[in-house]
C-alpha cells in the first residue's frame, strides 16, 4: 500500500529518502525552504568559474552501497578521479604536509624539537596512566604533545571553531582527528616520510556542474515531487494518528531540519527534549569564491591555514583542480573558508571579499592583481559545535523524535550527526530500509 510522505529539506539526506521511497511506489513531496535544493552541498557558476558554496566537497566513501549508487548515478559522465593532495601552510612559502604529526621533519628544526619531545612526553604520560580528558584542549596535550598543541592544533581549532577548545569535548574526533602511530612521528621526526591520514587518499567530484551535479542527478527522479520557497511552519499530530505538516495530512514525515529548530515547528514537543534542541551549537561558513588566473593555483586540493597572520581563512580549496571543467581555460577557481558564531556573520561584502584575499595575499597565496572575478556566500548552519554537554543534549532531542511513531528524523542536522555527504546518502539508506520494513508489516500508516 502506498503511503503519503512529507519530507522536510531539500539537501543530500532529504532528496535520497525521497528518491527511494519514491522507487517503492510511495507518494513523497519534498518541502524545501531555499530557492534551489541541495543543502550544504550547492554549487554555483560565476563568468565560467564553477565553485562550491560550502566547503570542499569530494566523492569519497567507505559504504560499498554508496559507492555503487555513485558508479550508477554518473555512469552517463564518469567523474573526474584525483589523488588527493593536502598541505599545512607552516609560515609563508612554508608547507608541510597533512597530517602535520606526520610532517614534522618538515618543519624547522626547533619546532620539530618541540614537538617530538611533547609527542614522547604525551606517550609517557599515557603509559603511566594519564586518562583521556573531556575536554578538547587537554586531549591534544594528552595525545599530541605542548608542541603540536602549540604549532598547530591550537591555532588551527580555535580558527575553526571560534570557542574555547577547554569547552569543547571529544565525542567527535574517531575519524575525524588523524591518529599516527608513534612509530610513524618519530620516523617523520627523523626526516622519513611516512603515509600517515590514507582516508580519501584517491577521490571522485563530478567531471560537470560542481558538486551540485550529484544532487541535481538524485533529483531527477522527484523534480515534480519537490516543493520549493516553502519553509514548513508546522508539524503536529492529526487527530486520526497521521502527521499534519502546515495543515496538510500526511502517513509519515521525514524531517531533516535543524533540530535545533524543530521545536520551532512543533508545539507539541515535549518540554525537556524542545530545552534540549534549542541548547544545541552550531556555525556557520562564508564561503569566498575566487576566480583567479592558472598561475595562482597551488597543486593541491586544499590546504589549511592555521595561524591568524595567515587571514580569517581556516581552509583554501583548488576547485579547479577537482575538475578541468571547474574553471576557463587558462584560469582557476578557489574557495577559501571563514567560520563564524551565528549572529557575528563577516561581510561577503566587496569589502569583506577584498579583507580574506587580503589576508591570502599576506600568506604568500594570493596576488590580488590576477584575481579575476569574486564572490561570496553565507552558510548559516554548517558545523556543529561539539561542546561538553553536547551527547546529552542531542540524546534527549533524539530520544524524543524517535519515540514518535512516524516522524524520522535524518540529517547531518536532522540528527546533528557530523556527516559528510557519503554518510548522509548511507543514512537515508539506512532510513529507507528501515521504513520499507515497518510499512510492510503496518500498512501506509505504519
Amino acid at each position: 500500500m502506498s503511503a503519503h510522505i512529507a519530507i522536510a529539506g531539500a539537501g543530500p539526506s532529504g532528496l535520497m529518502i525521497a528518491r527511494l521511497l519514491k522507487q517503492d511506489g510511495h507518494d513523497v513531496t519534498v518541502f524545501e525552504a531555499g530557492a534551489e535544493i541541495g543543502g550544504l552541498c550547492r554549487s554555483r557558476t560565476l563568468d565560467g568559474y564553477v565553485f562550491d558554496l560550502a566547503g570542499g566537497h569530494i566523492l569519497f566513501t567507505r559504504d560499498e552501497r554508496v559507492s555503487r549508487f555513485w558508479d550508477e548515478l554518473f555512469a552517463d559522465d564518469p567523474c573526474h578521479v584525483s589523488e588527493r593532495r593536502t598541505r599545512i601552510l607552516h609560515d609563508r612559502d612554508h608547507w608541510v604536509s597533512y597530517p602535520f604529526e606526520n610532517a614534522l621533519g618538515e618543519l624547522p628544526l626547533e619546532h620539530n624539537l618541540e614537538c617530538t619531545e611533547g609527542v614522547l612526553r604525551a606517550h609517557l604520560a599515557r603509559g603511566a596512566g594519564a586518562p583521556a580528558p573531556r575536554e578538547f584542549d587537554a586531549w591534544i596535550r594528552w595525545k599530541m604533545g605542548e608542541g603540536i598543541a602549540k604549532h598547530f592544533m591550537d591555532p588551527y581549532n580555535r580558527k575553526i571553531w571560534k570557542a574555547d577548545l577547554a569547552a569543547i569535548g571529544t565525542s567527535w574526533i574517531e575519524g575525524r582527528v588523524p591518529d599516527a602511530p608513534l612509530e610513524d612521528v618519530l620516523s617523520s621526526s627523523l626526516g622519513k616520510t611516512t603515509e600517515g591520514y590514507t582516508h580519501q587518499s584517491v577521490f571522485r567530484y563530478p567531471m560537470r556542474g560542481g558538486f551540485a551535479d550529484m544532487h541535481e542527478r538524485i533529483a531527477r527522479p522527484i523534480r515534480e515531487r519537490i516543493v520549493l520557497r516553502h519553509r514548513v511552519q508546522r508539524i503536529e499530530r492529526a487527530a486520526d494518528g497521521g502527521w499534519l505538516v502546515d495543515g496538510e495530512r500526511f502517513d509519515q514525515v521525514v524531517s531533516t531540519v535543524p533540530l535545533h529548530l524543530l521545536p520551532d515547528l512543533m508545539p507539541g514537543m515535549a518540554p525537556g527534549a524542545a530545552q534540549a534542541a534549542r541548547a544545541l551549537r552550531w556555525r556557520g561558513v562564508a564561503s569566498y569564491l575566487i576566480g583567479v588566473e592558472e598561475d595562482q593555483v597551488q597543486p593541491y586540493s586544499w590546504a589549511y591555514l592555521p595561524h591568524a597572520k595567515q587571514g580569517p581563512a581556516n581552509r583554501i580549496t583548488y576547485l579547479s583542480n577537482y575538475s578541468p571543467h571547474n574553471a576557463p581555460a587558462g584560469k582557476g577557481s578557489i574557495m577559501a573558508e571563514v567560520t563564524y558564531v551565528p549572529g557575528q556573520e563577516p561581510g561577503i561584502d566587496a569589502a569583506g571579499r577584498e579583507l580574506v584575499a587580503a589576508g591570502l595575499e599576506q600568506a604568500g597565496l594570493l596576488d590580488r592583481a590576477r584575481v579575476t572575478v569574486t564572490d561570496g556566500y553565507l552558510n548559516p548552519v554548517s558545523y556543529i559545535l561539539y561542546d561538553l554537554e553536547f551527547e546529552s543534549k542531542r540524546g534527549a532531542a533524539l530520544a524524543w523524535c524517535d519515540a514518535q511513531e512516524g516522524l524520522h528524523a535524518l540529517g547531518r542536522f536532522g540528527r546533528y550527526d557530523y556527516h559528510n555527504s557519503d554518510q548522509c546518502l548511507a543514512s537515508a539508506m539506512d532510513l529507507h530500509a528501515a521504513m520499507a520494513q515497518s510499512l510492510a508489516a503496518g500498512g501506509a500508516g505504519d
